[in-house]
């Protein structure tokens, strides 16, 4: 079938799913795959049709439909995100949308989850690695994704003395380069949904840009403080360790309802980012994992044992960083942080354990089902 065709018929699926409260439509019995929708705003330039690793003039918000196969397990199984087509909006159209899905009148609790990606990432990776990240976590909410000119293949021409490290320093200065295009499309998905319904999650590099952006934007800053977030999580961020705690934190902090800190003892991508900098990344814990960092306001969360997703072979030699497999951190995020439950449920649960000091520890137990997630 054509493009063109695709695109019609994506939109009025859009239409359905919004009206349906924005979830997935299921395919022909004899077929067993979900067609499923993701919000995107994109800071990427484009050349000939194609987004590019360069900040764009202007934002650029649609929506992009994903296929997927219907898994026993989302928690463990792997599985392939086919990317259809997508339905570009205007700024109005779009805020329009995602109100809908956000405010359904049926589930006064409903809110959206923004997410923002890390380095070595292109559009279409992040709307891939975004629709598995929300199959795992196993809920019906919009998920909004921000992307930022990063350098898709995580490769570079290498400058001189730089042969390993010169994606990751261009990659730092685009996120860095990003703030404005990032505080706009959070004052937008802010505008559509209300802070009450909206959580913010930023991963790896994407730390950077949100919490340098938090530091620096007044504007930003005096409307969240007005209507605070449901929640902002820092998941396995590459921001200095001492800057998370001296200065991210404490400027992120009256913006949100609740503030979290994701970390992992046996992040590669982490490894290698202080060696590079010569700095402790907030998102790894050092030192023989004696144990993860406490901040004042801030709920840390070590997930290293956490449930993974995919082999035992990824899990070995993988870099152990990508969101989407980690599937305790992600029920963690959606239906305890996310669903405005207290902490104490993870005890009830057995998804972690209370340590030292006050943070908390996933632990390997499978996540639970849902409905006991709902009786906590």
């Amino acid at each position: 079938m054509r493009r063109a065709s695709w695109s019609l018929i994506l939109a009025c699926a859009g239409t359905l799913l919004a009206a349906s409260g924005c979830r997935p439509l299921l395919g022909r019995r004899d077929a067993p795959v979900v067609v499923d929708t993701l919000f995107y705003i994109s800071a990427r330039a484009r050349e000939d049709g194609r987004d590019v690793a360069r900040l764009a003039e202007s934002l650029e918000y649609g929506m992009v439909f994903t296929r997927r196969p219907i898994l026993d397990d989302p928690a463990t199984d792997g599985g392939r995100i086919q990317v259809l087509d997508t339905l570009v909006l205007s700024r109005e159209a779009f805020v329009d949308a995602l109100a809908g899905c956000a405010a359904n009148p049926t589930e006064p609790e409903r809110f959206a989850v923004m997410y923002t990606h890390g380095y070595g990432t292109s559009l279409r990776d992040l709307w891939e690695h975004a629709a598995m990240a929300r199959l795992r976590a196993r809920g019906t909410q919009p998920w909004i994704v921000f992307a930022w000119p990063s350098i898709g293949s995580g490769v570079a021409w290498p400058r001189a003395g730089e042969v390993l490290t010169a994606a990751y320093r261009r990659d730092s200065a685009s996120a860095a380069e990003s703030r404005d295009a990032f505080s706009a499309a959070l004052s937008t998905a802010h505008a559509a949904t209300g802070g009450a319904r909206l959580m913010l999650v930023a991963h790896s590099l994407g730390g950077q840009l949100v919490g340098e952006t938090f530091r620096q934007d007044s504007a930003l800053r005096r409307s969240l403080s007005a209507d605070p977030l449901r929640a902002m999580a820092f998941v396995s961020p590459d921001i200095a360790l001492e800057r998370f705690g001296d200065s991210v934190a404490p400027a992120a902090r009256p913006l949100a309802q609740r503030l979290l800190l994701y970390a992992s003892s046996d992040d590669r991508v982490l490894y290698f980012s202080s060696v590079v900098n010569d700095t402790e990344r907030a998102g790894r814990i050092a030192g023989g994992r004696p144990s993860i960092p406490v901040f004042t306001g801030v709920e840390s969360v070590d997930m290293t044992d956490g449930q993974y997703a995919n082999s035992w072979l990824v899990h070995a030699f993988g870099t152990r960083h990508a969101l989407r497999r980690k599937s305790a951190a992600l029920f963690d995020l959606v239906h305890i942080v996310g669903a405005q439950r207290p902490p104490e449920c993870r005890l009830q649960l057995g998804t972690a354990e209370r340590m030292d000091g006050g943070a908390w520890r996933l632990t390997p137990k499978p996540v639970p089902a849902l409905s006991a997630a709902a009786r906590c």
